[in-house]
């Protein structure tokens, strides 16, 4: 899908840091994505946020989202990895939202705005890159998926310890459509956007359904997941095959205290 016209005319730039090189936008031309969102209380999901200007999106007053999405990046301009990212969608800088109805359009919008905590890789190249660019929180991690029929599940494990199974049903591609990632990770107090910009030619997609369960192991996170007390089921799925998506350096960074505006347009 390189000659795809969303990567048309991509203007590209060489950064490096702490020696790894890299082009941006970094292109991920074909990759499957799965996204499980499990309700937890908001209070208890405050405690895996960095800084209190990170605002939970409510699903209803007192209840928030955590969101666990599967990446399986078959083809990208820094080679083929796999990746999960556990998330808690949130609003930065600061403002008002409505419970339900926020999270409500952010789902149908298909634009993600989010805090993440975990993100492991099955790479040294996209580990080094998040971690050096973005600070993003990854760590070098097994990931499988495994289809089983009209099922998909995805195991993660570090050095061989399960970490987390996602069990979920491949929704239906039935549309199609532009998605949007808002990333905002945070390091010495100055929080960084990074932007992902995608199109998905096919997409399932599931509000209030109980076709994603998740299973624990033993290992520091999943005691971190398993003291949110998630519930059972997720309560919004999200299928898409064949997806393209475009990974931006960070462009606009915030003071994390004074919310000022420290840089922009890098």
């Amino acid at each position: 899908m390189k000659d795809d016209p969303f990567f048309r005319n991509t203007p590209r730039k060489p950064l490096t840091r702490q020696g790894t090189a890299i082009e941006f936008p970094i292109l991920y031309y074909d990759l499957r994505q799965v996204t499980a969102i499990f309700s937890a209380k908001t209070a208890a999901l405050k405690t895996l946020l960095p800084h209190p200007n990170y605002k939970p999106i409510e699903l209803y007053p007192g209840t928030s989202m955590l969101a666990i999405t599967c990446f399986e990046y078959h083809d990208t301009s820094i080679g083929p990895y796999n990746e999960i990212a556990i998330t808690v969608p949130v609003k930065f800088p600061p403002a008002m939202t409505i419970p339900g109805l926020s999270a409500l359009g952010m789902v149908m919008k298909n634009s993600f705005s989010v805090y993440i905590r975990h993100l492991p890789v099955t790479t040294e190249l996209a580990y080094k890159g998040g971690v050096y660019f973005w600070n993003y929180p990854k760590f070098i991690a097994e990931i499988i998926f495994s289809d089983q029929g009209e099922k998909l599940e995805v195991t993660l494990k570090e050095k061989g310890e399960m970490i987390l199974k996602l069990k979920s049903r491949k929704l239906p591609l039935t549309t199609s459509g532009k998605l949007d990632f808002h990333t905002y990770s945070i390091k010495d107090s100055t929080v960084m956007h990074g932007l992902v910009e995608g199109v998905a030619p096919k997409i399932g997609r599931k509000i209030l359904g109980n076709d994603a369960t998740l299973e624990l192991g033993s290992h520091r996170i999943s005691k971190e997941l398993a003291g949110l007390n998630l519930s059972k089921t997720a309560a919004t799925g999200i299928y898409a095959e064949g997806m393209m998506t475009k990974l931006y350096d960070p462009d606009v960074c915030w003071n994390a205290d004074t919310l000022q505006i420290v840089a922009s347009g890098q």
